[in-house]
């Protein structure tokens, strides 16, 4: 571990006691490798507050290339492993909620049983957040839905069925399948930006002008308030699986769903244990 991987994870966390913790560093060799660095490079690279630490210009400066060269050393250091004939090291990796509650669990179990000296750096947030993160460097592959940013690499895993979620006494819940002018034409509920992308996309929303009653932060807050007689809404049901709330859905017609996959910055080669990691994803999904 180099005082950059320290400087890095301070930048991100923003307190050198979090990033101690997530590096399983202790918080004073932790300190003592930034101030090390800050002697090295002649200028302070964070500014202390009470609110935490926070760049300096100068720091900030150095954020990009500090990343790149970290990103270098870990990649260096896989390919050695897998000349060795082993898979090793630490593979950041970004997930939704979904995808983190019903699969990540089975799925790293499985490759760290096949593959005992890796490690996992997990990252959750919404499509928006994990795209940024790859872009910028800060994660080595992450889960995402069509459709993505052209500057990504997207290897679909499977299709996640769009269901109808609707409060259990709404009049579409007596019909076997609802249509999309169906949803439209009823006050619907959003999860916020960069959550919202699969149902944007089936509802074709940049055609169709709809009556968006509430935006909630979250998926889960979401459903309750359609389970509450709210409005409704349209969901993956990998979503509706691991709210835990029972809810009234109904099948789509004609059927839509979403297409989750694995995205790579494109043009920047993976690092052997994403490789790996990827290539075990196209069997175990």
């Amino acid at each position: 571990m180099s005082s950059y991987d320290i400087f890095l994870k301070v930048a991100d966390l923003g307190s050198v006691t979090k990033a101690a913790a997530a590096l399983g560093y202790t918080q004073t060799g932790a300190s003592h490798a930034i101030a090390k660095l800050e002697r090295q490079a002649g200028f302070p690279l964070f500014i202390r507050g009470s609110g935490g630490m926070t760049l300096t210009p100068e720091g900030r400066a150095l954020l990009e290339p500090a990343r790149e060269l970290v990103n270098a050393s870990h990649a260096l250091e896989q390919a050695m492993s897998a000349i060795r004939g082993t898979v090793e090291g630490t593979l950041r990796l970004g997930s939704f909620t979904s995808v983190s509650t019903k699969w990540l669990p089975r799925i790293v179990s499985e490759f760290q049983r096949l593959h005992p000296q890796a490690k996992f750096e997990i990252w959750t947030g919404d499509y928006d957040e994990i795209t940024d993160r790859l872009l910028e460097g800060r994660i080595d592959c992450g889960f995402l839905s069509l459709p993505v940013s052209p500057a990504l690499e997207f290897r679909p895993l499977c299709e996640d069925p769009m269901l109808a979620v609707l409060p259990p006494s709404h009049p579409l819940a007596g019909k076997d399948a609802v249509t999309l002018d169906d949803i439209r034409a009823c006050p619907i509920i959003m999860p916020q930006r960069g959550s919202d992308n699969d149902i944007r996309q089936v509802l074709d929303l940049e055609r169709h002008e709809v009556e968006i009653r509430y935006v909630l932060n979250d998926d889960l807050s979401t459903l309750a308030m359609v389970n509450g007689g709210f409005g409704v809404s349209v969901m993956p049901r990998l979503i509706i699986e691991s709210c835990g709330i029972e809810l009234t859905t109904r099948p789509l017609d004609p059927p839509a769903c979403r297409v989750i996959g694995i995205a790579t910055p494109r043009g920047r080669r993976p690092t052997s244990l994403a490789d790996a990691f990827i290539e075990f994803l196209g069997r175990a999904a």
